[in-house]
């Protein structure tokens, strides 16, 4: 996932947010990573970058976390590809 890509779906077409965007891109990679215990995959199918663009859109616009949590359907897209845990 690029940081454009990133920027169409926040709509932002200035350069002002990118180091922000940069490390939401980070935390919803690590958020991906931990809810299904394995490492981001390659190519990244699109339920992943969905998962992703949700994340980093709802940290985007709550940075005072203030509100319910990530919406469930970011859980939802993961999990099929989560590792059972033993």
């Amino acid at each position: 996932m690029t940081l454009e890509e990133v920027k169409e779906y926040l709509r932002l077409d200035v350069d002002a947010e990118d180091e922000y965007i940069k490390i939401l891109m980070l935390l919803a990679q690590e958020m991906c990573e931990n809810f299904t215990r394995l490492d981001l995959p390659e190519p990244l199918p699109e339920s992943y970058k969905q998962a992703m663009l949700i994340c980093i859109g709802y940290f985007f616009e709550h940075r005072d976390g203030v509100k319910d949590g990530i919406p469930d359907v970011f859980y939802t897209l993961l999990l099929p590809y989560r590792k059972a845990a033993f």
